[in-house]
């Protein structure tokens, strides 16, 4: 058995919701749109429903997942298919966060330093929203890449 991981970057299409199971387990949800272009140049925008069962992504981090906001989400894709009233089939994609990112705008920081994504997954309780911690790797990328 092999699982699949997908890593998307877009924009929340609402606000993060905090749901609870029928078991009582909290998790958050939210709807997450990412765009492309297809071979023609049109923009085209998938949407994927996300949820996340990860304490610090249900706790005070959930705050900062508003409509709008660019976000980066890692995860295991599922899918479903479904009829819609005028009996279309219809696909949803679902993602299972495991790992949420606030990718920065570009530039540089205020220290001089350049952005770098916000990583979501770390603290139990989130920091004031003006310092959000930042991550850093602490590998180089390495230049000669097999492919």
């Amino acid at each position: 058995m092999s699982m699949q991981h997908l890593m998307l970057e877009g924009r929340l299409g609402r606000d993060a919701e905090i749901k609870t199971t029928a078991r009582g387990r909290k998790y958050v949800s939210f709807t997450l749109a990412v765009d492309s272009r297809d071979k023609n140049g049109e923009k085209t925008t998938d949407w994927y429903n996300v949820s996340s069962f990860q304490e610090n992504h249900v706790g005070k981090f959930a705050e900062y997942l508003k409509k709008g906001s660019g976000l980066i989400v890692m995860g295991t894709p599922s899918y479903g298919i479904w009829i819609d009233k005028n009996g279309q089939p219809k696909l949803d994609l679902n993602v299972r966060a495991s790992n949420l990112e606030f990718p920065t705008l570009g530039g540089t920081r205020e220290n001089g330093e350049q952005g770098t994504a916000v990583q979501a997954a770390a603290p139990a309780t989130a920091p004031a929203k003006a310092t959000l911690p930042s991550y850093t790797p602490t590998a180089e990328p390495e230049d000669d890449l097999p492919f």
